[in-house]
């Protein structure tokens, strides 16, 4: 069995994001054939994510894709399968955001959106990001750090 090493192939650092719940669409004439499948997120980036299903799919299949989180509604996102492995409790699939791949499927509405869900699970953005973070105070005193910083 071959060991990957999956932090090695990745543009930028994935965030976990167990809450965030997918469903993913087959494009092409297949599309009508295949039910929509479920899954959830097991990390996340702008660029790509792992899902784990039940599903198994395959390498380079192109895929439509909704999200559904706290704070997130997100759906139609194009995606194409990179790997499917599978695990003791279903698959693990590796996926990309088409606009990622190339520069022609480029959308900046759905790079402003990935990067918005993104920054909701990333644990070292600054906290005034987190809308689960109502510390009011701690907030302004990070934004006048900023202006500081800025001055």
């Amino acid at each position: 069995m071959k060991v990957i090493n999956w932090a090695e192939r990745r543009i930028k650092r994935r965030h976990k994001a167990p809450n965030l719940v997918i469903n993913l669409r087959s494009m092409g004439v297949k599309r009508w054939l295949k039910p929509t499948i479920s899954a959830t997120c097991l990390d996340f980036n702008r660029y790509g994510m792992a899902i784990h299903t039940n599903k198994q799919m395959r390498a380079r299949e192109r895929v439509m894709i909704s999200f559904k989180g706290k704070y997130i509604l997100q759906s139609n996102v194009p995606g194409i399968v990179t790997e499917c492995i599978a695990i003791d409790t279903g698959y693990r699939i590796s996926i990309r955001f088409r606009y990622a791949i190339d520069s022609k499927h480029y959308s900046r509405k759905i790079d402003n959106a990935l990067s918005r869900i993104e920054s909701l699970y990333n644990p070292t953005a600054n906290s005034s990001s987190h809308p689960d973070k109502n510390d009011s105070k701690e907030n302004s005193n990070n934004a006048a750090s900023m202006v500081r910083c800025a001055s």
